[in-house]
This record gives C-alpha cells, sequence and structure tokens, in this order.
C-alpha cells in the first residue's frame, strides 16, 4: 500500500485545548493503594481520576522559544513547588534553569571518600539484585515459603528513598502500612501539577502519541472520505486533538468510538463535549460514541478507513490492562481489517507487557530492568533538592505499575494468552524516516541516553530507549 500524502505538523504547536480541572481528583481519592493490594488494572490514577489538562499534546521542545522559555519556567516552579509541600516549608531553595536539570554527568570529579561509597553502593545494589533474581526462581518453582524468607531479606536492603532498584524493590513488596503516607496525601492532592509536569518534561506520553498520530495521519489515503477511530483506552482524549486538526485540513470526516470497558469512564460526556468543540474551531464535525467491544464489528461494516488505537501501560497513564482485553481488542481489530482498509496502532509502555516469556524468572527479570531504566530516566540530572519532587511523580505514575503479586499474575495471563500481536497474520507496516528524525527530535537524541530505534517487522516498531533498555514500543500493523 502506498502511503498518503497527508502529513501532519512535525513542529508540534502549543495549543490551549483543554481547561478542564482537576481539584475533584483529591475529594474523590483520599487513600493511596497499595502496589501490593491492588492490580494495576485497580489503580488509583483510572479514566475516571481526571480529566483534560492544558498542555502541549506533542512536547514543548519544538515550540517557540517564548513560549519554550514560559514551559520551562512554569515546570521549574511546579517541581519547586511540589518540593515545598513536601518538605520544610522554610527551607531555601535556589532558582535553577530547566537546563540544569537534563545533565546526566557530574561537574566535579569524585573525592576519594565519594568514590568508595559509590563503591559500597555498587556492592550492596548487586547483592540486591541477586536476591531479587533468587525470588524470581523460587517463584517459578513454586517454593513461596523460600520466596517468602528471600524477601524478608531483601527488605532489609531496601530504603524507600534510596537507589532506583532498591525503591523499586520497596514498591514491589512493600505493605500500604509501610508507606509514606504524608508524601501520598500531599501527591494526590497536588496530582493537577504533577500530571502536567511530569507529561511535558518526560517524553514517554509524548513519544508515544507523536509516534503513533504520525503513522496514522500517513496512511489515511487522500481519496478516502471519512476515517474512523476505534481507541481501546480513551483517558482524557489528549492524543487525539492533532489527528482532529490533521484530518479537518484534508476536509474529511472522523467519528472517533472509545471502547467501554469494565471501568467505564465517567468523564466520557465531558471528554466528548471538550474534543467536539476543539474540532469546530477546525470547522470539522466531530463525532464521538463509546460501544461495548463485543458491538465494534458491526458498527465498522463498510467503513473507508478505520484506525484502531491501543495504548497500554504508558507511565502517565498510571495503569495497565489485563492481556485477555488488549488481545481481544487486537482480534476484533484484525477482524475487522480483513474486510477494511485501515491499520492498528499500538504503544506499550510497561516493559514486556505484550511480550511472550519463556518462565517466570525471565518475565520478572525483564520487567526489574524496564522500570529500573525508567526509574534512572527521571531522576538523571534531578537537583539533589528537587527528590521529593521527583519520588512524588514515581509514587504517582511509575509505583502503580510495580507489585510482585500483578507481576506474577500477569505472568500467570501471559501463559494462558499465548497467542501475541506477531501471530494473529498481521503484517507490519514500515515506520516513515521523517517520523523517526521527528522523533529523535523530539528526546534530543544524542545530547541524553534517550535513543531512539527502528525495529520490528519491516521496520513497523519504534522504539524509545533510554541507553540500551526499552522505555515505550510503539508499532504498526495492518492486514496481509
Amino acid at each position: 500500500m502506498m502511503q498518503s500524502e497527508v502529513q501532519i505538523q512535525p513542529s508540534w504547536p502549543i495549543h490551549t485545548y483543554f481547561n478542564t480541572n482537576l481539584d475533584h481528583y483529591a475529594s474523590h481519592h483520599h487513600e493511596f493503594p497499595s502496589s501490593i493490594n491492588s492490580t494495576p488494572e485497580n489503580s488509583f490514577i483510572s479514566s475516571e481520576s481526571y480529566g483534560y489538562v492544558e498542555y502541549p499534546l506533542l512536547g514543548y521542545d519544538q515550540m517557540q522559544q517564548s513560549s519554550s522559555d514560559t514551559n520551562d519556567s512554569q515546570n521549574m516552579m511546579v517541581l519547586e513547588n511540589m518540593n515545598r509541600w513536601l518538605c520544610d516549608e522554610d527551607q531555601d531553595i535556589e532558582e535553577i534553569q530547566l537546563s540544569d536539570i537534563s545533565g546526566c554527568v557530574p561537574s566535579e570529579e569524585m573525592s576519594p571518600m565519594e568514590e568508595v561509597s559509590d563503591t559500597m553502593e555498587l556492592e550492596s545494589q548487586t547483592g540486591l539484585q541477586s536476591l531479587l533474581k533468587a525470588y524470581a526462581e523460587a517463584m517459578e518453582m513454586g517454593q513461596t515459603e523460600l520466596a517468602q524468607v528471600i524477601v524478608s531479606c531483601i527488605s532489609e536492603k531496601i530504603y524507600p528513598i534510596g537507589p532506583a532498584i532498591e525503591r523499586i524493590a520497596f514498591n514491589l513488596f512493600q505493605s500500604a502500612e509501610n508507606q509514606e503516607e504524608y508524601l501520598k496525601r500531599e501527591s494526590v492532592r497536588n496530582f493537577k501539577s504533577a500530571f502536567r509536569a511530569f507529561y511535558e518534561i518526560f517524553p514517554y506520553g509524548r513519544f508515544a502519541h507523536f509516534t503513533a498520530n504520525s503513522a496514522i495521519c500517513e496512511a489515511v489515503p487522500t481519496h478516502v472520505k471519512s476515517v474512523d477511530i476505534i481507541d481501546f483506552d480513551l483517558l482524557e482524549g489528549s492524543q487525539w486533538p492533532v489527528v482532529i486538526e490533521a484530518i479537518a485540513q484534508q476536509r474529511k470526516s472522523l467519528t472517533i468510538t472509545s471502547v467501554k470497558l469494565e471501568d467505564h469512564n465517567s468523564q466520557f460526556e465531558h471528554i466528548k463535549r471538550d474534543l467536539c468543540s476543539f474540532a469546530r474551531t477546525f470547522g470539522l464535525n466531530l463525532k464521538i460514541q463509546d460501544v461495548d467491544m463485543a458491538q465494534i464489528v458491526n458498527k465498522m461494516e463498510g467503513k473507508e478507513f478505520v484506525v484502531f488505537n491501543c495504548m497500554v501501560g504508558l507511565p502517565h497513564m498510571g495503569r495497565t490492562r489485563e492481556t485477555s482485553q488488549v488481545m481481544d481488542f487486537l482480534k476484533i481489530a484484525r477482524a475487522v481489517l480483513a474486510k477494511n482498509k485501515g491499520i492498528i496502532t499500538v504503544g506499550d509502555g510497561a516493559g514486556g507487557r505484550l511480550a511472550t516469556s519463556s518462565n517466570y524468572t525471565s518475565f520478572f527479570n525483564e520487567n526489574l530492568a524496564h522500570y529500573k531504566a525508567l526509574y534512572e530516566s527521571m531522576e538523571c540530572g534531578f537537583p539533589s533538592y528537587l527528590n521529593e519532587a521527583r519520588t512524588a511523580m514515581e509514587t504517582l505514575f511509575v509505583a502503580p505499575f510495580i507489585s510482585s503479586e500483578s507481576w506474577f499474575q500477569k505472568w500467570e495471563e501471559g501463559r494462558e494468552n499465548t497467542t501475541s500481536i506477531k501471530g494473529l497474520g498481521l503484517k507490519g507496516r514500515t515506520m516513515s524516516i521523517n517520523s523517526l528524525n521527528e522523533a529523535r527530535e523530539l528526546v534530543k537524541e544524542g545530547e541524553s541516553p534517550y535513543g531512539i530505534r527502528i525495529e520490528g517487522q519491516n521496520g513497523n516498531e519504534m522504539v524509545l530507549k533510554w541507553n540500551a533498555t526499552p522505555l515505550v514500543k510503539v508499532s504498526v500493523w495492518e492486514c496481509n
């Protein structure tokens, strides 16, 4: 299939798309759920928890300098305010620029004492990693008593604000009673500011949305008059304004269908109203509907061009989905695209979320490496006085994904659902060089440990990596 001439704008301009208050979040969520006692599907950051927020949807790095300076200042103010909320209000905090937190290499050489301290810390982390590996092997062999003994040993070696591997282990095994209640309360109270800063500062969500949107707009044939998008997890709808604008410029009609899952989005009508209002500014009569998954096949019969979009486990989403739900959606997508023209875009941000692992030990180690890289990418270059703000973001957006119980449940789900997306008989659709270059610019590849790689069948996967570890993977598929 030839790629369309339809292109989205590569400059990621800033727009004030939404202006919805998230303050209701704090009043409806008083208790911070334990990552042990609740799985990510039941995470407190659900689609009911927040509506639209006001932020540039495809990144602030490429905006005009004046807008960039404003956003940089606002992001630093958010981080500093969060830090004041979470520590002594009398603490003296110096002003710094956003560029000051982008470096990952210390500017001064370490003293001998610092070198000794780093050596001891490395040895401690190596011992902890060995214990974590032993735990995974014990669970794989069904030796639960041995696993509990190992957990007791791990508990003696971890600290909730220690190095990344310790923080991960803390979230894996600690109960709600051992969490920092004050930190959790303040994190929830300031969720709106934290969400905006998290999305704008870190590239995970922006990369996934940009890559999928680019693939969608490139794939739409010039001759079709209507486009249908079926979104697996609409959330606040923040992915779609750029696509709405691009489709409006091509004078096509657009329908967005949200899939009804068991935790139905109570904000759907509000999301619908705001997206439709935004579309009208471009002269587009946007249609938005929500349907049960079982109704999708009938609803999509005879459509001109259909897009199935599935974003799962992206950090800003604060939750993942059951493997069976994702696979059911993709099977329906394959059935529809066997009769209609269209593509499937899949964004995976949960580290091996859609991959099949031969055993639990490898599954556990893959997840461990993924979240360790995610934590390290978040802490890279953060000044020490902003550690509380960074920890609050980790608590809100990453900790819900880290649970020893939920990881084991996910692995068992994978054993029961052995079919992967590659086994559905779909063909990979090649990512464009333009999208690759723009994604590299988005994450400032070469100036940071972030990197973008093209992988997969026919070069259909674009992967955001931290050093060599994948953080987010976006793939594009079509029927043979």
